[in-house]
């Protein structure tokens, strides 16, 4: 299988600790996805395959009660992506499955917070994908992601808003005003991806996000492109006047790319 390695993207855990990718690299600290936990060793030693056909998602159907699992349970689309971070989880061992427990609850708690939205349903499980290929999991993000977030996005019941969102499962369409690294310069891919200069992009609704590592959905998106941009999460506990640390999902209307980033490089009351 060939390694899935997709470092765009460092989750509002990592930033409640204060970590960029790169320190993840290098420390190897552990993420991960909590109501999988009782199921994982199942994919271990089982056939990923065999259990991609089943396509059941990692909790009893018959006993989900809370909005967010009813909606993973009458969604497809949705149980396969809770699927896929159960077995991405099962490929990850040692010192990381422990703390990957204690980590993985806030991640929980906003995707019950979404209720029924299925589009914050699918950025929470996207952005544990992307979380959970930090650490060595080799699940991609299947590639029928970004068409799915903009259908649902097309069929929502929430009206459009205005400007960036402001509250979590909210979505609006605006266009990228540029494109860049972390200082400004062109974008390039990197010959070294600890010596990136990072990825920075900004909308026309004055919307901006910002990665350590090189993007590369951004790197081949193109000014002007129309975004569905929506608001992943809001740090909380944050000093008067700082809410550095909102993350955004992104997906591009043209090329399908999609990614998950910051606002900030740093977290509310950081440097």
């Amino acid at each position: 299988m060939h390694k899935y390695r997709n470092p765009a993207t460092w989750s509002p855990i990592d930033q409640e600790n204060g970590q960029s990718p790169r320190s993840l690299r290098r420390r190897n600290s552990a993420l991960s996805w909590v109501p999988i936990i009782s199921v994982a060793g199942s994919f271990v030693n089982g056939s990923d395959v065999a259990m991609a056909q089943a396509a059941n998602p990692s909790f009893d159907c018959v006993k989900a009660r809370t909005q967010d699992e009813i909606a993973i349970c009458n969604d497809s689309r949705l149980t396969e992506l809770d699927q896929a971070i159960a077995i991405g989880l099962g490929q990850i061992s040692g010192d990381h499955k422990q703390s990957a427990i204690s980590v993985a609850r806030g991640t929980v708690k906003t995707r019950r917070s979404c209720g029924s939205n299925k589009l914050c349903i699918i950025d929470q499980q996207v952005n544990a994908l992307q979380t959970l290929s930090e650490l060595g999991s080799e699940v991609p993000i299947p590639p029928w992601v970004g068409n799915y977030r903009i259908s649902l996005f097309k069929h929502r019941a929430e009206p459009t808003t205005n400007g960036l969102p402001q509250q979590v499962g909210q979505c609006t369409i605006t266009r990228i005003a540029s494109i860049s690294t972390r200082f400004g310069e062109e974008l390039r891919r990197p010959t070294d991806e600890l010596n990136s200069s990072g990825t920075a992009i900004t909308y026309s609704n004055k919307g901006y996000q910002v990665s350590y590592s090189f993007i590369d959905p951004i790197a081949t998106s193109r000014i002007g492109d129309e975004v569905l941009l929506c608001l992943m999460s809001v740090p909380e506990n944050c000093p008067a006047g700082d809410d550095r640390g909102k993350v955004y999902s992104a997906t591009n209307l043209r090329s399908k790319g999609v990614w998950v980033l910051s606002d900030a490089q740093h977290m509310c009351g950081g440097a």
